[in-house]
């Protein structure tokens, strides 16, 4: 099977490290300046958010060392994404309504059908190995589209993607920026293809590589069930083995201990002779010797690590600031953002 190679960002940026700090304004609606009351307020990846008041007031504490966006999100809004907010004046938030863009007319035919597509999406977005305990609750919301072209699936929603995990406990609200899902033609040689539908139909495109990028904002999923304390053991259970955990283990040297066996060519090494580890304040400076690597977990599932890049960069959250620069492949991609954690879980 072909390895499937994933990109997952969430628009991050290098800013100076420093403590948190708290941010207080007022939102209004750009055009009549009155106050908007419920405007979602977060710091991208985490579960550290607020809502504005009555009087579109609102306060949150924000910590630098995430190198994550603020972000101000509210349903008919353009969402508002600030980098670095120690040095931005956010007293004072205006918001613009989203104007209602119409579908560029588009010449080439869509061949593939509605469910084909959702069947896709939820496999690459929620992750396959998710999808039996995650729920999106609005996935009408989600504009798909595959163009014969370019050999690409693209995802587009005006609307925050509202996602469900059951078995971890979580809510998620994921503002997508960038979804895509890039093919490979196999081209038939007989030459007996007679119209588009059968030229293009699905068996014939095989998935190559995706990219998902947006901001997220985590919340305990509001049931009784699963109890907190089972919840906690699924949480923990689940950080073993995921992608928090190992970048958190590799910026720290502890790999071989938390049970992470690193791979090249085929062979078990030693991870500090092939990754040097500097600290530049809270960011990691990661270079690894090698381009390709596999990991094996404790459980013995495979993640394979394709840098184009010898160096990238890590937050001690375990938050990845090189995300073009490093493709993983395997076990990890596979839990998608539905098996994903919050960067503040600790």
């Amino acid at each position: 099977m072909r390895a499937i190679l994933v990109f997952l960002s969430l628009f991050l940026s290098l800013t100076s490290l420093s403590q948190d700090f708290k941010i207080s304004g007022k939102i209004v609606d750009a055009s009549s300046g009155e106050p908007l009351t419920g405007v979602a307020v977060y710091i991208s990846g985490t579960s550290t958010g607020v809502v504005s008041d009555l009087d579109g007031k609102y306060s949150i504490t924000y910590s630098p060392e995430f190198n994550a966006p603020l972000v101000f999100a509210y349903l008919g809004y353009e969402k508002i994404e600030i980098l670095d907010p120690k040095n931005v004046n956010l007293s004072l938030i205006k918001m613009s309504e989203q104007t209602n863009n119409l579908d560029a007319i588009v010449i080439d035919p869509d061949p593939w059908d509605r469910a084909t597509k959702e069947a896709l999406f939820l496999k690459y977005f929620v992750g396959i190995r998710s999808l039996e305990d995650c729920k999106i609750l609005n996935l009408k919301d989600v504009r798909l589209r595959f163009n014969t072209k370019t050999k690409q699936l693209t995802a587009v929603s005006n609307n925050p993607i509202l996602l469900t995990n059951d078995y971890l406990g979580y809510s998620i609200s994921y503002d997508l920026s960038e979804f895509e899902i890039n093919f490979r033609f196999l081209k038939n040689n007989t030459g007996l293809e007679k119209t588009f539908l059968i030229e293009h139909r699905p068996d014939r495109y095989v998935a190559e590589n995706s990219f998902v990028a947006g901001t997220s904002f985590y919340q305990e999923l509001d049931s009784k069930r699963p109890s907190e304390r089972r919840r906690n053991r699924r949480r923990e259970k689940a950080y073993e083995l995921a992608q928090l955990k190992l970048y958190r283990s590799i910026i720290h040297e502890t790999m071989t201990d938390d049970k992470f066996d690193l791979h090249f060519n085929g062979f078990r090494v030693n991870p500090e002779d092939h990754i040097r580890v500097r600290a530049e304040a809270d960011v990691f400076k990661l270079t690894f010797r090698n381009l390709k690597y596999s990991i094996k977990d404790r459980d013995d599932n495979q993640t394979d690590l394709y840098l184009t890049s010898h160096i990238i960069y890590i937050d001690k959250y375990g938050n990845n600031l090189s995300p073009r620069d490093i493709m993983l492949s395997g076990y990890i991609p596979q839990l998608g953002i539905g098996g994903m954690l919050p960067l503040n879980y600790n």
